[in-house]
């Protein structure tokens, strides 16, 4: 199992309602880093192992898409959904995408380089989604990027870059 955590606020994995419309687009309104409050939620892990994970709450500390690989880094993006009836929720992907060589998820012979999470959200409810590096096999240096898609439409792309520690 994975000790890398992506957690995510407000209603994720909320039941999609039947008939779900598709999301029209996704608005980001904050990114950077960010620090974990209150309880945890613990989710099923994905396809490949990758521990996910809700709190109570997040704390914006710093605009910025540049990251240092240390233990206990948190980063991503707030965003919002719109364009489905209010109260109705719309099927969304999550795509995960991990530098070379990837992360270790379940099987640690084969480093994920990307992951699909399914997930429902509901228009101008506003959502998180952060990554958090918590063991040194998280702390891999390159670009990693989170998509979120409704249908074929990709609806926004987060860069940000993990950056290696120096050495001294």
């Amino acid at each position: 199992m994975a000790r890398f955590f992506l957690a995510f606020a407000l209603l994720v994995f909320a039941a999609g309602t039947v008939g779900a419309k598709e999301a029209q687009r996704v608005e980001v309104y904050e990114f950077g880093t960010y620090a974990a409050n209150g309880s945890s939620y613990t989710h099923t892990p994905s396809s490949q192992g990758i521990k996910i994970e809700g709190h109570d709450g997040y704390t914006h500390l710093e605009t910025t898409r540049t990251v240092a690989a240390r233990l206990g880094a948190r980063f991503g993006f707030r965003y919002r959904v719109l364009g489905t009836p209010p109260g109705e929720y719309a099927p969304l992907k999550m795509v995960w995408k991990f530098p070379p060589p990837g992360i270790v998820g379940s099987d640690p012979t084969h480093p994920v380089q990307i992951e699909i999470v399914d997930f429902d959200a509901a228009a101008d409810d506003n959502y998180v989604i952060t990554m958090s590096l918590e063991s040194p096999s998280d702390l891999v240096a390159g670009i990693w990027t989170l998509e979120i898609w409704s249908g074929d439409q990709k609806l926004t792309e987060q860069n940000f870059e993990v950056l290696a520690p120096l050495i001294s």
